[in-house]
């Protein structure tokens, strides 16, 4: 059913979360745990559609908002890396960080806002025995994109993943 929003707008639909059948019917989504599907709802939850790539989650928020331990949840998390349902976009940490913020997230399933890369639904081309893992240390956002500084410069070694368009 459809409401006015704060201007009255009738067209505007309430806020809601859609898993859709070929997504839910894909090998790679049969195969999570309960605990990774409790945690993609809860990522999913917080995409606004104008966030993705800025998803902001800890592991110690994913233990509080789904009532499991630290471990369980950091396995959730790996375990929707693994089969292409998420990419971290910045690694959060305490180490190296004055911030100590958390990672930021981006579903494979939507365009990403911070790079605009299309979606790759790595997810549908899972199979049993294929990790789709991100090489570590790989950076999907410009260093000069960041409003607070992340861990310090970009080491030459590590290829630039977005071209810096003025984020």
């Amino acid at each position: 059913m459809k409401h006015a929003d704060s201007r009255g707008n009738p067209k505007k639909e309430k806020p809601h979360l859609r898993l859709y059948e070929w997504l839910t019917d894909s090998k790679a989504w049969t195969d999570l745990s309960t605990d990774a599907r409790a945690l993609y709802i809860l990522l999913k939850q917080k995409y606004r559609g104008i966030n993705n790539g800025r998803i902001i989650l800890s592991v110690r928020q994913a233990c509080e908002n789904l009532q499991i331990g630290k471990t369980t949840a950091a396995k959730a998390f790996q375990e929707l890396e693994v089969h292409g349902f998420i990419e971290i976009v910045i690694r959060g940490s305490f180490d190296g960080r004055k911030d100590g913020r958390a990672t930021e997230w981006r579903l494979t399933e939507h365009e990403c806002n911070v790079s605009g890369e299309l979606p790759t639904k790595r997810f549908m081309s899972w199979a049993p025995g294929k990790d789709l893992t991100v090489r570590a240390g790989v950076r999907s956002v410009p260093e000069g994109g960041q409003s607070v500084p992340q861990g310090g410069p970009l080491r030459s070694s590590i290829p630039k993943m977005v071209s810096q368009r003025g984020l």
